[in-house]
């Protein structure tokens, strides 16, 4: 038992939080403020990280909290927006990684993602795919990978492809975009440009944040570190 307590203290010692910040725009205007608290051990391996969704007067729209300890593509994790109670997400139940979504008075809908889920496509889910591009960015320079973005709320799922496109002011530029032509139509492309130690400095397309009608929204945003 003792020797139990003493492993927890020092896993304890040796995680530690950092916080970062998005403002994300547009039109010029800031529509929401991203607040990033990020728990990594000692080898700078993510565990945990938790996003709220500020207004300008710092009261909470959203969060998103995630535990990787289980996949780090896919990590567990949980979006409640406290606008209307809705929540959803991904959890894993031995073994499986199940997409749920629950309206504030209804019933929870739920889909098992399975083995031969998305052709054997890396499955995504929540804020999983950066801290995957952060681990491999020198490996995804030379390639081009393909994605299975999981949309909890809809109980859903679109192939992305992930391609790097050079340097732009410094930075590593990656454009992830829709593999169906079709659904190219309707889902614009995301962009985002990393730092050469990692980190995302730059956001631009649809926000994973409806507005305040419950829309969908496309933002840019800029991250202060």
């Amino acid at each position: 038992m003792l020797s139990f307590v003493l492993f927890a203290t020092l896993s304890l010692l040796q995680a530690k939080t950092t916080i970062h910040y998005g403002d994300a725009t547009k039109n010029g205007q800031i529509v929401y403020i991203e607040k990033h608290e990020i728990e990594e051990d000692d080898t700078g391996k993510v565990l945990r990280a938790k996003t709220s969704y500020l207004r300008a007067d710092q009261s909470i729209i959203a969060t998103l909290e995630s535990d990787f300890s289980l996949s780090l593509t896919n990590a567990q994790h949980e979006m409640l927006d406290m606008r209307d109670g809705h929540r959803y997400g991904v959890r894993w139940e031995n073994g499986t990684a199940i997409m749920w979504d629950k309206k504030k008075d209804g019933k929870e809908r739920t889909e098992k993602i399975t083995a031969n889920f998305a052709d054997g496509k890396l499955v995504i889910g929540g804020q999983g795919l950066h801290y995957y591009m952060r681990d491999k960015l020198s490996e995804l320079k030379n390639k081009k990978l393909a994605i299975a973005i999981l949309i909890p709320g809809k109980l859903d799922w679109y192939s992305f492809l992930v391609e790097y496109q050079g340097e732009e002011a410094g930075l590593m530029k990656f454009v992830i975009k829709a593999q169906s032509a079709f659904l190219r139509l309707f889902a614009p492309r995301l962009e985002v440009w990393y730092s050469a130690d990692g980190k995302l400095q730059r956001y631009k397309g649809l926000s994973n944040l409806s507005d305040d009608k419950g829309g969908n929204q496309s933002v840019e945003i800029k991250y202060r570190f």
